[in-house]
């Protein structure tokens, strides 16, 4: 996502450091949800990931990165028993399986979950949100406005900006979070599990699924 020029906001203060945490959080999540590099494998893809969460947790109270740890440990130890019997896909190719190739056992394309549909009004209320915030869908990103990634971006944008004293933009993150991404991300959560009894990398994004949901207060995380 690019950002229309707007004048420069002042810097952080140590009071908003938990914001550009969240912030921070919110790019790593929203990297997790777009297709790796076509040579990693899973282990490749977890240990960075890993590392930038355990760095960001200090300045996150309460973040329980458990989940997410021993999701990533789990895939990382089957795609090493299927090396050693001279196997194991790179991580592309099980997001492809999970996220991409038709039919798709699990969309990201968060208008499904709210409207059943692909392109619906929800969509289009997302890129009315992103137009009013000054922020416009990179070009070389070829997927709808409701893209799980783009709108974690997104808020990731906005929390970035509150950070720095824009007086409108928390308030703005966490209304589009409660309009949008807390009415998908039990549904994104739900459809990952259960498209783990047949993908078992999708065990991984289960644990991101519900990981996105703590950071943004979803109120029907259980």
């Amino acid at each position: 996502m690019r950002e229309a020029a707007v004048q420069e906001p002042q810097v952080a203060t140590s009071g908003n450091e938990a914001l550009l945490q969240r912030a921070d959080l919110l790019y790593c999540l929203a990297q997790a949800f777009l297709p790796p590099p076509s040579h990693w494998t899973v282990c490749d893809w977890a240990q960075p990931l890993v590392d930038d969460l355990t760095e960001m947790a200090p300045g996150l109270p309460g973040l329980d990165l458990e989940d997410v740890k021993a999701a990533l440990a789990a895939e990382c130890a089957r795609w090493a028993a299927q090396a050693r019997a001279g196997g194991g896909d790179t991580w592309l190719v099980e997001y492809s399986r999970l996220f991409l190739v038709p039919p798709v056992p699990v969309t990201l394309n968060a208008g499904v979950y709210l409207e059943g549909a692909l392109g619906g009004s929800s969509t289009q209320m997302m890129l009315a949100c992103y137009e009013m915030a000054g922020v416009k869908p990179d070009e070389r990103f070829h997927d709808l406005p409701d893209h799980v990634a783009m709108q974690l971006e997104f808020l990731a944008r906005l929390y970035e900006r509150a950070a720095r004293g824009d007086a409108d933009a928390q308030a703005m993150a966490e209304e589009f979070a409660a309009e949008f991404v807390h009415a998908w991300g039990g549904a994104l959560q739900q459809a990952c599990r259960k498209a783990a009894a047949s993908f078992p990398a999708a065990a991984v994004f289960v644990a991101l699924a519900r990981l996105v949901r703590q950071t943004l207060g979803d109120p029907g995380l259980v």
